[in-house]
């Protein structure tokens, strides 16, 4: 697998997840496996995607994604929310120690 190919291989990977793509770099390992990392982003959100190739089998061997809310942009606790828009704060005293 080329570098053109593995970059051309990860660009369709992130736009298969819906993600505006930027290239941060490519490169291959001494074991035979391309990385490709890109900058991610998505409506109210962004992040990185990570992918690494195998450079032979051209197979995808790992996926790092981590693309999150923005500040501000963010409503994903609405579990513990007691309708008072209010979370269950900063663990106080002795239950700040998980035993």
């Amino acid at each position: 697998m080329s570098y053109k190919e593995a970059v051309d291989r990860g660009f369709g990977e992130c736009r298969a997840r819906r993600f505006d793509c930027r290239l941060k770099e490519a490169h291959r390992t001494g074991n035979d496996v391309w990385k490709v990392k890109f900058f991610a982003s998505a409506p109210g959100a962004q992040g990185h995607l990570h992918l690494d190739y195998d450079a032979f089998s051209r197979n995808l061997l790992k996926v790092d994604e981590k693309v999150k809310a923005r500040r501000g942009d963010r409503d994903d606790d609405d579990w513990d929310d007691d309708d008072h828009h209010h979370g269950r704060g900063k663990k106080k005293g002795h239950a700040r120690h998980d035993d």
